[in-house]
């Protein structure tokens, strides 16, 4: 008797409610959902929406190019630390903070306490592979040990610091020399950039034991570099797309998946 009600239901809808109800109905039920969501928050933290989370506000500053400085923003008007959640099914929600005290509380005293997880380990597995930035458990401690020991060597701290001397002197300050040269008094100069340039220079130089060239006069594109930040960028779109749209795209290596393999490939 009770799948006889369904039909009477079906009915019902096709005959007392219209299509433009129902659009109504939902988008009341969004405003509600809005409200609610912003009166529960504290003051200065981002508005969380429904279904979406934060999605639009973080798009929103992508595109106006301050997406640093919003979140900069963020962070000191919610006194260092404030939730996030991502669209609905994508499974991508925490909380952000830059106080050292928790900073220090997660990478340092309670290491152990905040594995990665599959979670994070998957959305990152053709940028990072199986390095110590992506691995867990066993595999961290043992590449941990393996890099620590190399990196606190007198060996190593003596070719750091000539490496980062030769960069500054070699090519940073000739580098910003030129360019105010050709500027004269009211010449602008992308510092973040710059600095970005240089930080990938030195790392590489550590890493692999060449320079990449990004510090070149004229601030050349670099192949290596380009890819590296394709991959990041197209990594981290995983984080805010649901998995039921970027999982079926990697499996039949289109759009942005076939890219982030393309990009991955440059570079590893």
């Amino acid at each position: 008797m009770a799948h006889a009600h369904v039909p009477m239901a079906l009915r019902f809808l096709r005959e007392y409610v219209r299509a433009s109800d129902l659009g109504v109905a939902a988008a009341v039920l969004f405003v509600c959902s809005a409200a609610r969501s912003r009166l529960s928050s504290r003051p200065g933290e981002p508005m969380l929406w429904p279904v979406v989370g934060i999605v639009p506000t973080l798009f929103a500053h992508l595109a106006i190019g301050d997406v640093y400085d919003w979140g900069a923003a963020v962070l000191s008007r919610c006194r260092g630390t404030f939730p996030y959640r991502g669209t609905w099914g994508g499974g991508s929600s925490g909380v952000i903070t830059s106080v050292p005290a928790n900073v220090e509380h997660v990478l340092k005293a309670n290491f152990d306490n905040y594995p990665k997880g599959p979670y994070y380990r998957e959305r990152f597995v053709e940028l990072l592979g199986d390095g110590i930035f992506n691995a867990d458990g066993d595999s961290w401690r043992a590449q941990r040990k393996a890099a620590s020991a190399e990196m606190h060597s007198a060996r190593f701290l003596q070719f750091s610091a000539a490496t980062i001397q030769r960069l500054v002197r070699g090519r940073l300050v000739p580098l910003l020399e030129t360019l105010s040269e050709r500027g004269g008094d009211d010449a602008v100069v992308d510092l973040q950039d710059v600095l970005l340039r240089f930080a990938f220079d030195n790392i590489c130089a550590a890493a692999f034991g060449v320079e990449a060239g990004c510090l070149a006069d004229g601030l050349s594109d670099v192949l290596f570099a380009r890819a590296f930040e394709r991959a990041t960028e197209l990594s981290l779109t995983r984080f805010y797309m649901p998995p039921f749209i970027w999982k079926p795209k990697r499996l039949l290596g289109v759009g942005t998946e076939r890219a982030l393999v393309e990009a991955a490939r440059c570079w590893r």
